[in-house]
């Protein structure tokens, strides 16, 4: 993702009143959940789609946990948590298995009158897991980890007639490779 603002961002950014927002798309199984920190829904292109979406005003959020990026290769992650929510919508949530599905944060400005002025995907991860949180309000907790941490799986493929076969039935590139492991050719010889 670019760092540097494009001419647009800077002059919203630089208007005389303007109204920062976070909103998150999150891609759980049964379908998209987005809000953002505004107190009215808005429509906002999809990251998943590219299309308009309508985001959830929830008002407060909860949070968002830092974003960290650096050269380093190793992965980084954050948390995001949803609070001020409908307990039956916390409840839902919590039955889906969101491991390794994509959520977007992006931070955008509107106007006064919430118009949309600029909106930048500040970070794009996988869910992991989630926990909820009661307190004062209740809260989901979504964990999140950057692309790299799939990096850092190992893969374990054998290349086997029958590894191949469990991917891809009707093939049968790998059917001769058992029948050479013990066949001697003659190199050299006339």
């Amino acid at each position: 993702m670019s760092r540097d603002l494009t001419p647009a961002e800077i002059q919203a950014a630089t208007a005389p009143v303007v109204l920062p927002f976070f909103a998150v798309e999150m891609d759980y199984p049964d379908g998209m959940v987005r809000a953002t920190t505004l107190d009215r829904p808005i429509t906002l292109t999809s990251n998943a789609t590219g299309q308009p979406a309508e985001f959830v005003g929830v008002g407060l959020l909860g949070g968002i946990g830092d974003i960290e990026d650096g050269s380093e290769n190793r992965s980084y992650g954050y948390s995001i948590t949803l609070s001020g929510i409908p307990a039956e919508f916390a409840q839902y949530l919590l039955q889906q298995d969101p491991h390794g599905r994509p959520v977007w944060v992006m931070l955008g400005l509107v106007s006064p009158a919430y118009e949309v002025l600029m909106v930048r995907t500040i970070g794009k991860a996988f869910m992991d897991a989630q926990d909820m949180q009661a307190g004062d309000r209740l809260a989901v907790v979504v964990n999140c980890e950057s692309a790299a941490v799939d990096w850092e799986r190992a893969r374990v493929r054998r290349y086997t007639d029958a590894d191949h076969r469990a991917r891809h039935p009707n093939d049968g590139f790998l059917k001769y490779v058992a029948a050479m492991e013990n066949m001697t050719l003659s190199w050299g010889r006339a």
